[in-house]
This record gives structure tokens, C-alpha cells and sequence, in this order.
């Protein structure tokens, strides 16, 4: 803004001036230069360094006056960044420090998250005490904990003040209701597997790590669907699933809990037939941050009725309410499956046959990516020699027959795209190995 209103002014007074000495009867080419073998400043350079002359201004009596503020422009822009620069240190941004962070990269640095700390008064940690009792702490290091998680790429200044581990919903909202009163912040905590820092407390306050409402309130096998409480994981729900001949199709990281799942619309390798968390969530209870409990919707699969405050919650990181119930939709196990896996030189051909296998129109059960940095770290980890190249890894399910049948058209598609060292494993020890 300060650069255009300079140049206003600049072609005014310049305006004004130009037709000052038109009527002292000077002539119209004031500030032209005459002509000379070597360019004017206003003149720019085209193909082959050939002066281009902006022969308009020549003998025009129209536009004169924009010579002078083209030719002084250099000077407006270097004024104007001196100005916004001297405006900037005089009023400096919350996030002053992040010009010395770098996002991305090898050499990227750990982005702080910064926030303002307030000490929580004695009287919340009496009530909280007296609502948890035992399942309540104050100690350091379980505080530094929960605020630095290790999977998270973000980090925060401060920790939480305190930590509460509720056993049921009416103490998840007689806890929030007294955090509410005093204004103190809350962080619902759940398996802490994300990298995105969802679970950091950069303005202290109280974590409600939900680990220990880790139930199964209900399994209603005929309608493949189960209501658990959040702290359970995913893992130990197939588990519990699988004498039924059921499980749930999401696979992330190993550790992540059935709330936080919610909470961050998580998704896995199982993603593309099953779709993400919104698609696998029947209802939610949830304590909203006054303390009252609101259920989004019924059991049933398909209605109209209402706002749809199943995804509203779903994917809001903690910070719309704190997730106490989850219905789920569950799916049959599989019959029979079988795992394939191959190599690519680069990663577009990886990504070309994901694409045609899609448009083949196979139902794949899995389907995931891995760069050679990936691999690489695979084989650091697990003690492995793969080959450290774009991976593809598939999962085809259904009768024996249909799914071998499925490997078979998607190896063709493969040898297609350069793709090699194809194979796949239907054995059930073998199957797991490859998809550690």
C-alpha cells in the first residue's frame, strides 16, 4: 500500500508538472533524451539482445509525464521495503523466531510450538483429586511425557500442568466442567501415534489421557457393529473381534486408540476399499467443552434426520469435545487372501500401476507405497535385505480362486510398467512377515 500511494502522488505532482510548462509553452518531449547510439533507460532488450525502443513516447504528447516514475521505480520499491521493514520491528510477530526455523528438507529443523502459561489454580487441582482420586498425577516426568510425545515432528514449549486418566464418562465431564469454570485448557490424550502434534499442551493445563476407558460396552455380531469406549486400540479390538469372524478394517500406526482414530479421521493401508474413519463410524458420544454429553446419531445405517455431527467430530483433533463412545461399522473376514509385492524404478511407474489396477477394476484390498527411503528403513529395522527401490505391496481378498486370479491380472499390468520381481505369499505366517 505504501508503494501505490507513493506512486500516486508521484504521477500527480509529475501530471501537474507536465502541463505546467505545456502552457509556459515549453515543448511537450520534456524529459526525453535525444536521440544516441546508446539506449535510453526506459528502453528494454528483446531476442538476441536487440534494443527494443518504446518508440510511443516519441512524439506523443500523451504520456510523457510516466516516464519519470518508471525510471525513479527501483528507488519506490527500495523505499517502500526500508518502510515496511522499519514497521515490522516496530510491531513484531508472535511468531517473530520462526524466520530461523526451515520447514521440509534433510537439514529442516524441529518446529516449536510456542503458547502462554498460565499456573493452574489449587483449588481445580483439589476438585480434580477429588473427581479422579488416585488416577491423577503431578509428576514430572509423566507430565513431560504426555506434552513431548516421541512420534510427534512438532514440539511444544510447556507441558501439562496435570494429568488425569478417567474411568468413565461422568468423570470425563464433571472434569471438563471444572476446567471450563476456570478457564484452564484441556488436551483429550489418546495412543499419541500421530506425527502431527495433535496431542501437544503449548498452554499447559490438564491432559485427559483416556487409556484407561478401554471397554467393549457392546457387540451386536448380526449387524456387524460394536460400541467401545476410546482407549481401546485397534489392534487389541481385532482381537477381540476375530473368534466372531469379524474385524475392523482400519490399520494404522500400531498403538493408536479407537478415540484418537476419530479425533484425527485417521486412515491405513486398508483405506482403499474400506474407506477412512468417516465411513467406518456409526455415532459418537461426546463431552462438549461445558461439560454436557451429546450423542451425534442412532445405530442405524442410513438416515436423514438432523445435522450430521458424526463427521463434524470426526477429524476436529480434540477440539470440539472429548470422544467417550464409538459405535463402529465392522467387516466379515476375509475367506481367503493373498499378498504380492514388487519393485519399480521410479516412483511414477509405482503410481501408474496403482492407477490401473484401479481402472481394471479389481477390488484390492490393500494397497501401499513405499519409496526407497522407506525400504531402506525397513531394512535397517527389521534386519531385512529388500531391494531399496519404489515398492508397491497389494492385498487381494475373496475365494482362493477369485484371488489368485487377481494377482495374476495385476502381474500382467506390472510387467507393463516396468515393474519387477514380482511376488506374492498366500501362506498366513508369510503374509504377516511381509506386511510387518
Amino acid at each position: 500500500m505504501a508503494l501505490s500511494s507513493w506512486l500516486s502522488r508521484l504521477r500527480y505532482s509529475s501530471r501537474a508538472a507536465f502541463l505546467s510548462s505545456s502552457r509556459a509553452g515549453r515543448p511537450h518531449s520534456i524529459g526525453l533524451r535525444a536521440p544516441s547510439s546508446r539506449p535510453p533507460p526506459y528502453q528494454c532488450r528483446g531476442a538476441n539482445n536487440q534494443v527494443v525502443a518504446p518508440s510511443r513516447y516519441h512524439g506523443s504528447s500523451e504520456e510523457p509525464f510516466l516516464l519519470w516514475p518508471r525510471a525513479l521505480l527501483p528507488v519506490a520499491v527500495a523505499a517502500s521495503a526500508a518502510s515496511m521493514a522499519l514497521q515490522s520491528q516496530a510491531n513484531p510477530s508472535l511468531c517473530d523466531d520462526s524466520r530461523q526455523v526451515r520447514f521440509g528438507g534433510k537439514g529442516s529443523t524441529e518446529f516449536v510450538v510456542k503458547g502462554n502459561h498460565k499456573e493452574v489454580p489449587r483449588q481445580l487441582i483439589d476438585e480434580l483429586s477429588t473427581i479422579c482420586g488416585e488416577d491423577m498425577t503431578l509428576d514430572y516426568d509423566e507430565r513431560a511425557f504426555h506434552g513431548k510425545p516421541q512420534n510427534s515432528f512438532h514440539k511444544a514449549v510447556n507441558i501439562p500442568d496435570v494429568v488425569v486418566f478417567p474411568r468413565s464418562e461422568e468423570q470425563v465431564s464433571k472434569i471438563v466442567q471444572s476446567c471450563n469454570k476456570r478457564k484452564v485448557p484441556i488436551v483429550p490424550y489418546g495412543g499419541a501415534t500421530s506425527i502431527e502434534g495433535h496431542t501437544l499442551s503449548p498452554n499447559g493445563g490438564v491432559c485427559i489421557d483416556m487409556s484407561l476407558m478401554n471397554k467393549v460396552k457392546a457387540l451386536h455380531v448380526e449387524d456387524m457393529d460394536v460400541v467401545v469406549e476410546p482407549g481401546i486400540g485397534w489392534m487389541e479390538l481385532n482381537e477381540y473381534l476375530e473368534p466372531y469372524g469379524l474385524f475392523f478394517p482400519l490399520d494404522p500406526g500400531p498403538g493408536a486408540t479407537i478415540g484418537g482414530m476419530c479425533a484425527t479421521r485417521c486412515s491405513g493401508s486398508l483405506a482403499v476399499r474400506y474407506g477412512t474413519m468417516r465411513d467406518n463410524v456409526i455415532n459418537l458420544k461426546v463431552v462438549l467443552p461445558d461439560g454436557d454429553v451429546v450423542k451425534t446419531a442412532s445405530r442405524a445405517r442410513k438416515s436423514a434426520a438432523g445435522y450430521d455431527l458424526t463427521r463434524l467430530i470426526i477429524g476436529s483433533e480434540g477440539t470440539l469435545g472429548v470422544i467417550t463412545e464409538v459405535t463402529l461399522r465392522l467387516q466379515k473376514l476375509p475367506q481367503h487372501s493373498v499378498v504380492a509385492m514388487c519393485n519399480f524404478p521410479t516412483i511414477k511407474d509405482a503410481a501408474d500401476v496403482a492407477i490401473a489396477t484401479m481402472l481394471s477394476g479389481i477390488q484390492v484390498s490393500r494397497v501401499e507405497l513405499l519409496d526407497e527411503v522407506q525400504v531402506k528403513a525397513i531394512n535397517l529395522a527389521n534386519g531385512k535385505n529388500l531391494p531399496e527401490v519404489p515398492t508397491l505391496m497389494f492385498e487381494f481378498i475373496g475365494t482362493e480362486a477369485y484371488s489368485r486370479e487377481q494377482t495374476q491380472i495385476v502381474q500382467k499390468i506390472v510387467s507393463e510398467h516396468n515393474g519387477s520381481d514380482f511376488v506374492f505369499a498366500e501362506d498366513p505366517e508369510a503374509k504377516k512377515e511381509l506386511w510387518k
